[in-house]
């Protein structure tokens, strides 16, 4: 009786194990701990970043670029976060100090001027 159950329980395993293999190649299987299921929670169902998240996790790599006017950062981004006034419904004004939402480096924003000196 103890062989019959050993084999009834080896059989098991077997199909087991085939179930399982046949789970994996027609599926993917991620693993998520702790650490990555928090980073998830920064990002919306379509896999953006929320507004409040655009600014870097450190500032290693930032730098000073202040001084002459830019729309683009050094990394590549052209999304900076900037201090703005408004009046009725408008920008009236704004701090030309502004910081990448990328890497961090502070920059210089572009003012009308700036373009028009472009142009000449």
């Amino acid at each position: 009786m103890k062989w019959l159950s050993k084999l009834a329980l080896f059989l098991f395993g077997i199909r087991t194990l085939a179930t399982i293999e046949e789970i994996i190649k027609e599926n993917r299987i991620l693993i998520v701990n702790d650490k990555d299921e928090d980073d998830f929670e920064i990002y919306d169902h379509k896999g953006s970043r929320h507004i409040t998240e655009l600014r870097p996790e450190d500032y290693n790599h930032a730098m000073d670029l202040r001084g002459t006017p830019t729309h683009e950062c050094v990394c590549g981004c052209n999304v900076f976060n900037l201090k703005v006034m408004f009046h009725e419904g408008q920008i009236s004004q704004y701090f030309l100090d502004m910081e990448c939402a990328s890497c961090g480096s502070l920059a210089t924003a572009p003012t009308p001027i700036d373009d028009r000196n472009e142009l000449d």
